[in-house]
């Protein structure tokens, strides 16, 4: 389930943030998929995602685990708004 934005202008076009539920065999589930409403022990970790393709580290598949994926998306973010930024301010001559 993708993260709403309260600021549409903070995330650049093409970025929006979910939480990726690690399957046993090794796949993730979609941007669609709210983890927290699937059964216990559906996934054997959570994974903050992008919809650039973007993957943070595993967490467990806690409630815990979904707030820290939505902290390091966060963080996967602002580093993206720091470098469209320093791209869009060039030095002057």
């Amino acid at each position: 389930m993708l993260f709403s934005v309260t600021d549409p202008l903070a995330a650049p076009t093409g970025h929006a943030g979910y939480i990726a539920g690690r399957y046993r065999d090794g796949a993730y589930s979609d941007e669609w998929t709210d983890v927290s409403r699937c059964a216990e022990n559906t996934f054997v970790a959570y994974v903050p995602a992008c919809s650039c393709g973007w993957r943070g580290p595993a967490e467990r598949p806690t409630a815990g685990g979904r707030l820290h994926c939505r902290r390091v998306w966060a963080t996967h973010l602002s580093a993206l708004t720091v470098a469209d930024a320093a791209a869009t301010c060039l030095p002057t001559r």
